[in-house]
């Protein structure tokens, strides 16, 4: 009777683990990107946000200028980092980039951007202007 029961625990516990939802792997990627430069909807709206806001720092295409080089620090930052520094800002050795939590449109965008920036930063996409795919 004990065996019978433990039997019905442990089916019960495997039904209720194989209905879990479990979360997504960290290395799927939030972008998509076609014939070397055509980047999916969100990604491409994350560029267009990126070249209104950051370029004019980071450089066009995220290589870097008076701030850092995205697509080479979103290889050892987490997209949490990424998040609270845009939301937040960052004072540096050279200079403090600006807290963007009050603008809407960049707080709206930025997993858009964090999707085009980590297309850079995987070299799925070179420096060069990217279109929408259709």
């Amino acid at each position: 009777m004990k065996n019978s029961k433990i039997i019905m625990l442990i089916s019960a516990a495997t039904i209720a683990f194989s209905t879990v939802s479990l979360p997504a792997h960290a290395d799927e990627k939030p972008y998509t990107v076609t014939n070397d430069n055509h980047l999916d909807a969100d990604s491409y709206k994350g560029f267009k946000l990126y070249r209104n806001w950051c370029a004019r720092c980071h450089g066009t295409y995220g290589q870097g200028m008076v701030g850092p080089d995205l697509a080479e620090s979103l290889k050892f930052i987490s997209k949490d980092d990424f998040f609270s520094t845009v939301g937040n800002g960052k004072s540096g050795t050279i200079g403090s980039m600006p807290a963007w939590k009050k603008n809407k449109k960049v707080m709206a965008g930025r997993d858009q951007m964090y999707a085009y920036l980590k297309a850079r930063s995987d070299g799925a996409i070179g420096v060069v202007k990217p279109k929408k795919a259709k």
